[in-house]
């Protein structure tokens, strides 16, 4: 029974109807308490009855009162009269995202702001654990404050279920439609996997959100039909017509942005809204960030094999038009395309380009979690993986391109990529990055002294090559980069802050150093210029190499490209011109996944992120997770609910250094942070307050473990004194604050990874020394005897909940257990082989699993089945672009 205007609804006067679908009716009403307009929703009188509609009402507003957003309609309130429920919502004044789509493709701008705030919208339900299931343009109002996401009557968890038939009697359809209308309107946002009755997740409001976009740009529909069959049939075989065709001046990177998000594998898609949102934004910027033109990474891309084809056409051209002398000689012009990574590749870290830009090396993780080095020889289509590499990090080339030297296992190799098995050239327990000289010489990232190290080509003993300026607050050297006279070279030095790091030159067989200004990221010199990436940004800027100066001003080459802020910029340049970089945000994505003692997977937990050292509470029900945030070294930390499988976050993005560690009672998290220049160890409830800090210093400090009687807490502290070394801590607990801390190890090497046993009369640890990192017990907490227990290398030693197994890493991803008899003194089995963990390997400072308290499962930090970092672009002559000089 429709409601006349003038009644009543408790203190809500109805002004007269504002729509009707199948299932619901929404008026406009007068608040006459507070005097505001709203929107009353009711359904209709004969589905009132019927408890399954009855919960999808209730269900809505526990979903609409969940979230606060500003592109999220609000609920007023709720309330029952007259046997008739209802929910008071917001007065969203404007028209339909469907209105404004009958009237043709929405302009660029219009579709990036309002594709950005629905996205924005879409993130925050899907944060909170709640999958909308129903995105259509006739849900999203189009207000003067912005977009505004309505009808969460389907709205629920991604664990909930529910078969297509189900999902399409929409509660809330914004207008009348019969059976049959209905069910094929809310199949034209149905993802495949919604068609074939499997759960929803937010993947699938990804692919609905995919056809929003397809209709905004194009004024068309994803996917047609002439019936429900052809249009499931459309959705599950075919592609949308490619939008450029529709609207020829549409950008690229859209259309690619809107092919990721209509992938029919869920996999295969963009995996958050998050990541959509970052995607539109970077469109919408147009230019670089510096306010100048448009970078060749915004122009039109083409399609790989295309890209060759132009290529070899232009060139042929400019010969017989050189030859010849007909016609003015055409134009230079930049050629970009994209590489697509191997079928079996989930993760791809920094690429590198030849010196001749024939051949380009990468790292890849593959799905079983094992990382290698590919290469990719430019004349053909496939990437190939170099055999012996296994484990290998961070390749970079000889300088005539046929050797590839990289780190494996604390050592640095180098290989011939025509063919021949790895050499070892020196030890290098954590090289990051390096560079080959053209006179036979190595430098790569120092490891103890925190030094730029250098070795022959030949191999040998490293000795130093920069000297850390410590009086003037450096800390350490990294990022080395030759100069074309294979003498000289860039380096990074770093200070106690982002704002102290400097760009420096130094010369083989000199103490002497030049700055040449604030770093930005790590610098490559490339066609007379220094490239370097500045908040996304790639830059060039002139630069003589023979006097050491920059002699011009920079200017953009390409945006979105992925860095961080230690420095480290994924990108990479030939003597040839060609430029090669990769797009989206650093770091590797991972998800945590519960993982038997056979290796096998048993389930996997939320969407991946960039996440590291997960610690699980003492009963087992929660795990603290550290995230990085996109981009930067700012990390949060966030507790995951284990049965329901919904993360919180308990530290807001910031300078936590992260490593959380659970009190014996599972009430508190003990974690280091950064404040200004001071480094706290803190302790916080997980139920909020205040920090409590238990020491505080200029240090940097990573909590390990609590002891089970509450009494200690074990650390790891970055000791100055020994030249940027780890020492292992342990603080005492006592009136709610903390003591004295006493050192348990403090040996010239790495001392990480302390891990109390449970009874708390032992502790492991893992002490790295130039060559490996073994792992070690010693009494607790009085140090006294110790005994090793890797044989062969191993880090992150854990406890079985009771004390009768330890567990390790090895140094090629093995997890390795060692079982533990109790007695005076104890004895420890040889290590046996449990599997080949599918694991993403993280620095020497953080974990990557935590084994349950009976030791039969592990939770580890496993590679996505799918990278969720942007493309790999590849640009011909970078130089040839407008305002290049």
């Amino acid at each position: 029974m429709a409601l006349a205007p003038g009644s009543r609804l408790g203190v809500y006067e109805i002004s007269g109807p504002l729509g009707a679908g199948g299932m619901g009716e929404v008026y406009r009403a007068r608040d006459t308490r507070l005097g505001r307009e709203v929107a009353i929703k009711v359904l209709r009188q004969h589905l009132m009855a019927a408890p399954e509609v009855s919960a999808r009402f209730e269900r809505e507003a526990r979903v609409i009162s969940s979230l606060n957003h500003p592109n999220i309609c609000t609920l007023h309130d709720v309330g029952h009269e007259g046997g008739m429920d209802y929910l008071v919502l917001e007065l969203v004044e404007g028209e339909s995202l469907a209105d404004r789509i009958g009237r043709g493709p929405l302009p660029l701008a219009d579709l990036l702001r309002i594709g950005t705030q629905i996205a924005d919208a879409l993130d925050k339900a899907h944060r909170a654990g709640i999958v909308h299931r129903d995105l259509k343009p006739g849900n999203v109002m189009l207000a003067k404050s912005g977009a505004k996401l309505l009808d969460f009557g389907l709205a629920r968890g991604g664990a909930l279920g529910e078969t297509p038939e189900q999902a399409a009697q929409s509660p809330t359809m914004s207008r009348p439609l019969t059976a049959h209308g209905t069910i094929l309107g809310t199949f034209q946002y149905m993802a495949p996997e919604q068609l074939e009755g499997r759960d929803a997740d937010p993947r699938t409001d990804i692919w609905a959100f995919g056809c929003v976009l397809y209709e905004m740009a194009t004024g068309r529909r994803a996917f047609q039909g002439k019936s429900q069959a052809s249009l499931i049939s459309a959705i599950m075989s075919h592609d949308p017509e490619p939008i450029p065709q529709i609207s020829p001046l549409t950008p690229p990177a859209l259309e690619r942005l809107v092919k990721a998000c209509l992938a029919k594998d869920p996999d295969d898609r963009i995996q958050t809204a998050h990541d959509v949102k970052l995607q539109l934004q970077w469109i919408a910027e147009g230019g670089s960030q510096l306010g100048v033109a448009a970078p060749v990474a915004a122009r039109r891309r083409v399609r790989e094999r295309g890209a060759w084809v132009v290529a070899a056409v232009a060139t042929t051209v400019a010969i017989a038009l050189a030859a010849t002398v007909l016609w003015p000689k055409a134009p230079r012009r930049a050629v970009t395309f994209e590489l697509t990574p191997p079928a079996q590749v989930v993760q791809i870290d920094l690429p590198r380009i030849s010196p001749d830009g024939s051949c380009l090396a990468f790292n890849a993780t593959d799905s079983t979690g094992v990382t290698s080095i590919w290469i990719r020889r430019m004349s053909t289509l496939q990437a190939q993986r170099l055999p012996g590499t296994e484990n290998a990090t961070r390749p970079f080339w000889s300088p005539d391109s046929r050797y590839l030297a990289y780190f494996s296992g604390g050592k640095l190799y180098k290989i011939d990529t025509v063919g021949g098995p790895p050499l070892a050239l020196c030890d290098a327990l954590t090289g990051a990055d390096g560079s080959w000289g053209r006179r036979g010489v190595i430098l790569f990232d120092g490891s103890t002294t925190d030094s730029i190290r250098m070795v022959s080509a030949a191999g040998g003993v490293p000795s130093g090559a920069v000297r850390i300026d410590r009086a003037h607050g450096e800390t350490f050297a990294s990022w080395p980069q030759f100069l074309p006279d294979g003498r000289h070279f860039l380096y990074i030095a770093y200070g106690q802050t982002q704002e102290t790091r400097t760009l420096k030159v130094a010369s083989i067989g000199s103490k002497e150093t030049k700055s040449l200004g604030p770093a930005a990221s790590r610098a490559e010199y490339a066609s007379g210029h220094l490239l370097y990436v500045r908040a996304g940004t790639l830059i060039a800027q002139p630069f003589d190499a023979g006097a050491i100066r920059f002699k011009g001003d920079p200017f953009p080459v390409a945006q979105g490209v992925e860095f961080d802020a230690l420095g480290s910029a994924r990108f990479s340049a030939s003597l040839n011109g060609t430029l090669v970089y990769r797009s989206g945000s650093a770091g590797e994505s991972s998800r945590l996944a519960w993982v038997n003692r056979r290796g096998e997977i048993l389930a996997t937990l939320g969407t991946p992120a960039d996440y590291d050292s997960p610690a699980l509470s003492p009963d087992q029900t929660q795990v603290v997770v550290a995230r990085r945030e996109s981009q930067t070294t700012n990390r949060s930390l966030w507790i995951w609910d284990l049965d329901r499988d919904l993360g919180t976050e308990f530290v807001a993005p910031g300078q936590p250094n992260a490593d959380g560690t659970w009190s014996p009672d599972g009430k508190r998290l003990a974690y280091a942070t950064t404040r200004g220049d001071r480094v706290d160890l803190v302790v916080r409830s997980i139920d909020g307050g205040t920090d409590s800090v238990l020491y505080s210093s200029n240090e940097w400090k990573v909590a390990n473990s609590w002891t089970s009687d509450g009494r200690w807490i074990t650390f790891m502290i970055r000791a100055n004194a020994t030249g940027g070394t780890f020492d292992i801590y342990a603080i005492p607990l006592g009136g709610g604050a903390g003591g004295k801390p006493i050192p348990l190890v403090a040996t010239p090497a790495m001392d990480v990874h302390s891990a109390v046993s449970p009874d708390g009369t032992l502790m492991a640890y893992v002490e790295a020394g130039t060559d490996r990192g073994e792992v070690y017990v010693q009494a607790f907490p009085t140090p006294g005897a110790r005994w090793r227990i890797s044989t062969e290398g191993g880090r992150q030693p854990s406890w079985r909940g009771d004390g009768r197994e330890i567990f390790y890493l090895s140094r090629d991803q093995r997890l390795m257990s060692v079982t533990v008899t109790p007695g005076s003194p104890p004895r420890f089995s040889r290590p046996q082989e449990l599997f080949k963990a599918p694991v993403i390997l993280r620095a020497l400072t953080r974990d990557v699993y935590a084994p349950a308290r009976d030791g039969q499962r592990f939770l580890m930090l496993v590679p996505a089945r799918r990278a969720t970092v942007g493309a790999t672009t590849v640009v011909l002559d970078w130089l040839a672009q407008e305002g290049s000089k």
